[in-house]
């Protein structure tokens, strides 16, 4: 019999409850620190649309792709240090790689710091998710608009990077759109007085077109780098005539251009050998005194000509006669061939690699066998755009045309544009071409079915073909996509963003900004952080 020691035992009791209650609490702080720390997200790229008006003012819409491996994200941070953001909160917003849009906040964090989250405390992951958030700002006040005198005569000059990153891109690319109306979507920028920098056509991939908007094309130029370096600059400088712009109050700059000078005997060398030799041999010690001085002189000189380079170069863009390499997929794309046709070839290549297998034509049902390594991009899509039941998901498939539209874009930036329709016209449409456009997809019955042409399989081709129409009857063909919202969920340009964004942002555009000289454009603008 245990012998009472005279302690109170419902005390003791009252006394556990609010340590289990504590151990409790430190184990929820513990799944939660734990859900947080587990978090791994990549960024893979970011991609801007500039809409310049004449006054200076521009819409930004900055489109920014993020993989989530592992945990779940909330957002990340944006800093923005040229112009003064007026954010449209109503026209941004994240979409995940099934076309699942969810809203979004930004928050003010002060010093040009904003924090970019889903609204109402939702996080996502894992999978791939694009934050599109758009904003209003004024270029001409914060100095990145600026007009100049030169020999090609008065123009204005875009100084200006987007915002900087803390993680390395896979690419980043800006699309400036300028007011200047052009007569179509295939456009020569010699033809429209513009030009930019050496250092522009060395380090970007350049390309011109006019982009339609509400029956009008404006002239755009896309910049484009690939394997951009955490924190790396993008720094942007090129040039149209002054007559596009409102100019009253845009800041001014002076070039001075290259001259050709006339031989004059080099009174300067007798100068040099009578005295300053001498002084050198004699005054080393004196010279070297003077050396850090003439290096802070030469820095700050430095700094004002990084601005403005003394010379202009002509723009460098697509090469005449040069054709781009697309495979079959794309290239029948390219030559805006039905987007059902194209998805018929591909899945039919798919089923006779034994990669999947078509269970039911109507209603359309495919059953994936195997997921090998080795597949190109678009096969992988297509894989991913196959449901569990065996349906296809149509924003799938436009994940899947996205990325074509992407890759030969980016594929065809300095080729001949005629050029390679004509070449892969004639590739295609050849009753029996000596070297097939691709090896993997090389069946003449692919090119036979594309051109219309009769063959033994079809009524077999045919029949798929009917079967894909249901899902790609939004999308139809490539021209008809790449002008729809489905290309990269947004097509911003001279667009919807002049519409879309509500009066108060507009107006707010014409009050004061806070004073942002250009030399705001070299400080550190780094952005990033996923969280």
């Amino acid at each position: 019999m245990p012998i009472a020691d005279g302690r109170d035992d419902t005390a003791s009791l009252s006394r556990g409850k609010p340590r289990d209650e504590a151990i409790l609490l430190l184990k929820m702080l513990n799944l939660l620190l734990l859900s947080l720390i587990s978090l791994a997200a990549d960024q893979r790229w970011v991609e801007v649309d500039v809409s310049l008006w004449q006054d200076g003012r521009a819409d930004f819409v900055y489109k920014v792709r993020w993989n989530v491996f592992s945990g779940t994200m909330s957002g990340f941070y944006f800093q923005e240090r040229t112009v003064e953001p007026y954010f449209d909160y109503e026209n941004s917003y994240a979409v995940d790689e099934y076309g699942k849009e969810y809203p979004i906040e930004i928050k003010d964090m002060r010093g040009g710091k904003y924090d970019v989250i889903l609204a109402d405390g939702k996080r996502f992951g894992p999978g791939e998710i694009t934050y599109i958030f758009h904003f209003g700002g004024d270029l001409g006040r914060s100095g990145n608009l600026a007009t100049t005198t030169s020999e090609f005569g008065e123009l204005v000059v875009l100084h200006w990077a987007p915002a900087q990153w803390d993680e390395s891109l896979e690419h980043y690319t800006v699309y400036v759109y300028y007011p200047i109306t052009v007569p179509a979507t295939e456009v020569n920028p010699d033809d429209y007085g513009f030009r930019t920098e050496k250092f522009m056509n060395e380090n970007y991939l350049l390309s011109y077109y006019g982009q339609e908007y509400q029956g009008e094309h404006y002239f755009t130029v896309r910049i484009h780098k690939d394997n951009i370096g955490a924190k790396e600059k993008m720094m942007i400088q090129q040039y149209v005539p002054a007559s596009a712009f409102i100019t009253e109050k845009f800041g001014r700059i002076e070039i001075e251009p290259e001259r050709r000078k006339k031989f004059a005997f080099p009174y300067e060398l007798i100068y040099m050998v009578l005295y300053v030799v001498p002084y050198l041999f004699y005054s080393n010690k004196k010279a070297r005194n003077i050396k850090g001085t003439y290096s802070d002189v030469a820095s700050l000189t430095w700094l004002r000509d990084d601005w403005v380079p003394p010379k202009i170069e002509v723009a460098t863009f697509r090469k005449s006669g040069k054709v781009v390499k697309l495979d079959l997929i794309e290239a029948s794309l390219f030559l805006d061939y039905p987007v059902n046709k194209i998805l018929t070839i591909l899945s039919s290549k798919l089923e006779e690699n034994g990669i999947i297998k078509v269970v039911s034509q109507k209603p359309l049902k495919i059953n994936v066998l195997q997921r090998p390594t080795g597949l190109r991009y678009y096969e992988t899509y297509f894989l991913d755009a196959i449901k569990s039941d065996g349906t296809l998901d149509e924003a799938g498939l436009k994940v899947l045309i996205t990325q074509v539209v992407e890759k030969v874009s980016a594929k065809a930036w300095d080729c001949d544009l005629k050029s390679t329709k004509a070449y892969y016209t004639e590739k295609i449409g050849a009753h029996s071409p000596e070297k097939p456009i691709d090896r993997e997809y090389n069946k003449q019955e692919y090119y036979d079915y594309l051109t219309q042409r009769e063959f033994m399989r079809r009524q077999y081709y045919d029949s798929r073909e009917s079967a894909f129409l249901v899902y790609s009857e939004p999308i139809k063909s490539y021209s008809a996509f790449i002008r729809s919202d489905a290309c990269h969920s947004a097509c911003y340009v001279h667009t919807a963003c002049h519409d879309a964004c509500h009066s108060a942002c507009h107006s707010a555009c014409h009050s004061a900004c806070h004073s942002a000289c250009h030399s705001a454009c070299h400080s550190a603008c780094v952005s990033g952080g996923a969280h």
